[in-house]
């Protein structure tokens, strides 16, 4: 029965932090928040073509392999497969798409794969256009888009720190490593850090790696954002957290849950967020140049004790969530300006 129990509430509780991220991410980004729905009755078509970008060329890819996939709550994998024709189109049918379930085309080229625009509404649509990026080991370093910091404090006063870094590749190709082990991103994170993991990215978690005070990160980056969420601890009785800015940032912004927290002139003060019941302090920056000083400090055993794994569970539901909207506001094919 006890067991039943906390089956019954954690499932209450997953239902629950899923709202808290789609609230939180339109909150963060004011941007339409993606929602699995029931299927309206009939088949799933997904068709288009599949596009090769190469610098400034556009070409299509005949006779290579594309992948239907669905994406659901219970089952994800993939339905079909077939080739492209001649003219690099491709045409799947589902004859009866799941209720609460997305569906996507991937194909790999040069070992990376990529990915369609999610497809759930059964009926007519748009034609897909999936494009595939030759890789590059060089070229201008990628961008930082937004990065989050969330805060707030643990057990026995230690503060808990969610950290999501927006990456960007503002190029045609999908950047590499000179070698599989070798980074294609690192930041510099904060002094005194404890136990820094990596939480649920758009990057696998063992691709994601801490060493000597960074975080770095030894996968492919395609053209557009990634999201890296990383978290970790500062020590008990921390009065002052200085956010190195190793490389320039658009955006920063930092939402504490402790009454007590200020920020240096770096940060604008903004409305804070309520979630759940919860309020958050928020701080904002932008256009932040590499060596840039921005802290944010704290009064003695200010603010109040909360739990942390709600915290955790909402903003790794905020990555994801943020990872499907991207998804459906860009279009394929094309790739920002660099």
């Amino acid at each position: 029965l006890a067991s039943s129990r906390r089956s019954q509430s954690g499932r209450r509780t997953d239902a629950r932090t899923r709202r808290i991220g789609v609230l939180a991410l339109v909150l963060l980004t004011a941007l339409p928040p993606y929602r699995l729905t029931a299927q309206t009755s009939g088949a799933l078509t997904m068709a288009g073509r599949l596009l090769r970008l190469h610098e400034a060329d556009t070409s299509v890819l005949a006779r290579h392999w594309v992948v239907a996939h669905r994406v659901g709550e219970r089952a994800q994998g993939p339905v079909d497969s077939q080739r492209t024709d001649a003219a690099g189109r491709f045409r799947f049918v589902i004859a009866r798409p799941e209720s609460a379930t997305a569906y996507v085309v991937s194909s790999r080229w040069q070992g990376i794969g990529y990915f369609s625009d999610p497809r759930q509404s059964a009926g007519p649509a748009a034609p897909l256009e999936l494009a595939v990026f030759d890789t590059t080991a060089t070229g201008p370093p990628l961008r930082l888009g937004m990065r989050h910091l969330v805060i707030t404090r643990g057990d026995a006063g230690a503060q808990r720190v969610l950290d999501i870094f927006q990456v960007e590749n503002g190029q045609r190709a999908t950047r590499v490593g000179s070698d599989s082990t070798a980074a294609v991103w690192t930041a510099t994170l904060p002094d005194g850090i404890e136990s820094p993991q990596a939480g649920e990215s758009d990057i696998t978690a063992s691709a994601i790696r801490f060493e000597r005070g960074r975080v770095s990160v030894a996968a492919p980056f395609p053209p557009g954002p990634k999201q890296i969420v990383i978290n970790y601890r500062l020590p008990a009785g921390i009065r002052r957290l200085d956010v190195p800015v190793d490389q320039p940032i658009a955006r920063l912004e930092i939402l504490v849950e402790d009454s007590s927290a200020t920020a240096s002139r770096d940060f604008t003060p903004d409305e804070p967020i309520a979630i759940e019941g919860r309020t958050f302090r928020r701080f904002s920056a932008d256009s932040l140049a590499a060596g840039a000083t921005p802290y944010l400090s704290f009064a003695a055993g200010g603010g109040r004790r909360r739990d942390w794994s709600w915290i955790a569970t909402l903003f790794t539901a905020l990555a994801l969530v943020g990872a499907k909207v991207y998804a459906l506001r860009r279009r394929p094919g094309s790739a920002p300006a660099g």
